[in-house]
């Protein structure tokens, strides 16, 4: 199925710098980037089986920003049973764009941490643009949900063991049970 739009799952944690990063960087996509082509979930209403919440992933491929080792965006989808379209370690991807994490602020976004997230942002930004292109090879097909409420939450950090990823970059991941994103094939 053809892409229209994107749902972006964001680390909801509020102990670490990435947290924050992952959060500014999902509303500079679905505000000023792709308005109108992205959703932004929900977790408390998506893990309690919110109608919208639920659809939003079902009818769009979904993008988890995780902003530590704990993995709260792909944790997310993981609890009900879904894989995401691609997985963004946000320490990882900072280090490797040259960002030192520690020197940002959690309450008080820092210049460094507002220039990782349009980093961030923008990079987001070219993968959805890609799989949304008119003629573009991606085929998104929806999932299965299977909510698995006795799995509350991954005790491992990283999903190690539960999801086998495809490394694109440093910090950016396609799960291998996804199709390939159009910067693979070309």
């Amino acid at each position: 199925m053809a892409v229209r739009r994107i749902c972006m799952h964001a680390c909801g944690g509020i102990t670490r710098v990435g947290a924050t990063v992952a959060r500014l960087a999902t509303y500079a996509v679905a505000e000023e980037l792709l308005p109108e082509k992205t959703l932004i979930s929900c977790a408390p209403a998506f893990l309690r089986g919110v109608e919208e919440d639920v659809l939003m992933v079902l009818k769009s491929p979904s993008l988890a920003l995780d902003g530590c080792e704990w993995s709260c965006g792909t944790n997310l989808l993981y609890l009900a049973g879904i894989t995401p379209a691609v997985r963004f370690l946000l320490p990882e991807y900072a280090e490797a764009q040259g960002f030192d994490l520690g020197r940002g602020s959690r309450r008080f976004p820092s210049g460094v941490t507002q220039d990782f997230a349009r980093v961030v942002a923008e990079r987001v930004h070219g993968i959805a643009r890609g799989m949304m292109q008119r003629g573009s090879p991606y085929q998104f097909h929806r999932p299965e949900l299977k909510m698995q409420p006795e799995k509350w939450f991954r005790t491992a950090p990283n999903m190690e063991g539960i999801m086998e990823f495809v490394r694109l970059e440093p910090g950016i991941y396609r799960p291998v049970t996804m199709p390939e994103l159009p910067e693979e094939v070309g």
